[in-house]
């Protein structure tokens, strides 16, 4: 096998290199302890907020199907102070599973 068309003193100058990186304001994401989770007829949403209206409204903003989670009669609404941090804003919005179809028996 041949050796590369580089002499050592090549290398040995581009070891020397030294590259500067500069250092940037660290990314924060706002951050809460409290999971809300909004109770509808079929579905439910856990949401990361500070308070119930802030809920409400991400999850109405965030609802593909576009669920009206900002009125009390659509969802009911407890929380959690888990004493674990999220980020404010995660929201996941699931439908409860359907109870099998009862068929009739046609004879």
């Amino acid at each position: 096998m041949e050796a590369p068309d580089q002499s050592l003193p090549d290398f040995a100058a581009a070891a020397d290199v030294a590259v500067e990186v500069t250092v940037g304001q660290p990314f924060a994401v706002r951050e809460t302890q409290r999971l809300y989770r909004l109770k509808a007829a079929r579905f439910l949403a856990v949401v990361a907020a500070d308070t119930e209206d802030d809920a409400r409204a991400i999850a109405a903003r965030e609802d593909a199907l576009g669920g009206d989670w900002c009125k009390p009669e659509f969802a009911s609404a407890e929380f959690e102070d888990t004493g674990e941090v999220h980020v404010f804003g995660d929201v996941v919005i699931s439908a409860y599973a359907a109870a099998p179809a009862k068929r009739s028996k046609e004879s």
